[in-house]
């Protein structure tokens, strides 16, 4: 487990995207680790699809600027929002913005939106929340991911009117999900797994509302899946079901909010491309879903199709998931599992089977 000049860090956040570990820490510096959009410098476009190395084992610290408040990490790009509230992106961003394709692991700002409160990177599609909780977005409109008019193929970053305040994003395959802060869920885009629950899978090209039942805590979703949490601990998902990451039956897809049960409360849920992850109110954490790298963290390589308890790990207070790899916040090291092909899992073996410790946290 690393320890960086003996420094032990207080963490605050993490992100994992395609390949990449993000950290936020206390102090507004951000680690990271793996290929693009972790801010390791590497011969442009390379490091999208690149090898673990051992040189890459350690963490790599954003230069500029010198502190964030919020951090997201999409497909081999990132994004992060600066103390003055500016949003700045970084890696290998494949659609630009506007028209703008040219990026590197040197943070870059973005413009077209001040005083931003949350930022969330997808793979086409990227999106930021104002402090008023407005909701703007851009990258590509297929099939009207972008939940706003626009004609221009590659938009720059523009206001989804009629949207209410909003606290949270999260992307998947050009779609989007918005809970708002009355609890209640909007989703628009892609719906061709069903993942907006509405029934039919038809795209959707502005936000409608998802009938879920009750108030809605947390949102994720993954590739074409939908996870959410009710102020009751209960949890509900939609969307592709082909590698049983909704969980229950052998349905291809679920178009309609189905329970998900668990034998406890459940605080939060993170999504995978194709695997789903939930944190319960006593610390556990359960998976399910595909299991290609080893991202259930069960010691195996065996999808599963109902929420299973991850032995031996216990007293996590955060999760994430990025496509095949898995993160958590223990009592005092953070803790990765599933794909370490880029190194985004620090000293770690390429297909991590368990919870293994890369670095010590207060």
């Amino acid at each position: 487990m690393a320890r960086i000049h003996g420094e032990l860090f207080e963490v605050t956040a993490i992100a994992g995207g395609k390949d990449q570990t993000l950290v936020l820490l206390k102090s507004g510096e951000v680690l990271g680790w793996g290929g693009a959009g972790s801010g390791r410098i590497t011969p442009p476009y390379i490091d999208i699809c690149s090898s673990f190395k051992n040189e890459e084992a350690k963490p790599v610290y954003l230069d500029r600027p010198s502190r964030y408040i919020n951090i997201s990490a999409g497909n081999g790009v990132s994004l992060g929002i600066s103390e003055q509230n500016k949003v700045f992106i970084w890696g290998f961003y494949q659609v630009g913005i506007g028209g703008k394709t040219q990026f590197s692991e040197m943070p870059t700002s973005v413009d077209g939106i001040a005083d931003v409160a949350k930022v969330m990177a997808g793979q086409f599609l990227s999106a930021a929340i104002d402090q008023s909780g407005q909701v703007y977005t851009w990258g590509f409109n297929t099939d009207g991911g972008l939940g706003r008019t626009q004609s221009q193929i590659n938009a720059s970053p523009g206001l989804i009117a009629g949207l209410p305040e909003t606290q949270d994003i999260a992307i998947g395959d050009n779609f989007i999900l918005a809970l708002t802060k009355d609890q209640r869920v909007y989703g628009w885009g892609s719906n061709s797994a069903g993942q907006l629950g509405l029934g039919h899978l038809n795209a959707v090209y502005m936000p409608e509302l998802i009938p879920f039942p009750g108030k809605i805590s947390n949102i994720a979703v993954g590739s074409t899946h939908v996870l959410v949490v009710t102020n009751e601990g209960k949890v509900y998902g939609l969307g592709s079901n082909h590698f049983g990451q909704v969980g229950g039956g052998p349905q291809s897809y679920i178009d309609r909010p189905q329970l998900i049960p668990f034998p406890e409360k459940i605080t939060s849920v993170a999504g995978g491309m194709h695997y789903s992850i939930a944190l319960s109110v006593s610390g556990k954490v359960y998976s399910w879903g595909w299991n290609g790298f080893g991202q259930l963290g069960h010691g195996d390589l065996l999808s599963r199709s109902a929420p299973t308890l991850i032995p031996k790990l216990s007293g996590v207070r955060r999760i994430a998931a990025g496509e095949a790899h898995t993160l958590a916040i223990g009592k005092d090291q953070l803790l990765g599992w599933g794909s370490n092909e880029s190194g985004q899992l620090g000293k770690a073996v390429i297909k991590q089977l368990t919870p293994n410790a890369f670095l010590a946290i207060a």
